[in-house]
């Protein structure tokens, strides 16, 4: 049996007698926006399977906001439904918050002869050296370097000092560094 197609999300329309003059342009984005959500559900969720579902609650909470602030042309129905489908997946995904790290395993080896080691060895070495850092360094690690927060910010949730944390993660990226074999800076 075939998948759906994007057009069959729009069922919810259906039911609501207000959404009827909605149902052309809510047909249009989902349309345009459906290759995204089922790329972004499989990079950002891990599973292409949810974007039918997220996609039918954006319908339904786009439809509800448009009954009550009519929308001005096709383009402003298109930037709802974006919003609020990117709402729904942003949920999730904090629904689900855990650190994920990528299997490389399937990627190609890197081309460059330079490159000491290949691309799978490196993400599983990078998993097991950050699982051995402390609690407070790989909290501040993935909140410096994964969520561009300032040492500031990461000192005030770790409970420590800028100069501190910032001098525990600098010891240890350089561990990460001497582990893989890659030169870094001395000082």
């Amino acid at each position: 049996m075939a998948s759906p197609s994007p057009l069959d999300r729009c069922w919810v329309l259906k039911d609501s007698p207000a959404a009827t003059p909605l149902m052309p342009a809510m047909r249009a984005a989902v349309e345009q926006h459906w290759p995204d959500v089922l790329r972004t559900a499989g990079s950002v969720l891990g599973d292409e399977a949810l974007a039918a579902e997220i996609m039918e609650q954006a319908i339904e909470q786009a439809v509800a906001y448009l009954t009550d602030h009519p929308p001005e042309n096709h383009d402003h129905v298109n930037a709802i439904l974006a919003r609020f489908w990117r709402e729904e997946i942003g949920r999730r995904r904090k629904q689900n918050a855990h650190l994920v790290f990528i299997d490389f395993s399937a990627a190609a080896e890197p081309s460059s002869p330079e490159t000491p080691f290949p691309a799978a060895d490196a993400a599983i070495d990078a998993e097991r050296i950050l699982r051995d850092a402390p609690p407070k360094v790989r909290e501040a690690i993935m909140m410096r370097y994964g969520s561009s927060d300032s040492w500031k910010d990461v000192a005030a949730r770790t409970a420590t000092t800028p100069a501190s944390i910032r001098m525990s993660c600098k010891r240890f990226i350089d561990r990460i560094r001497r582990e893989l074999g890659i030169p870094g800076t001395t000082q």
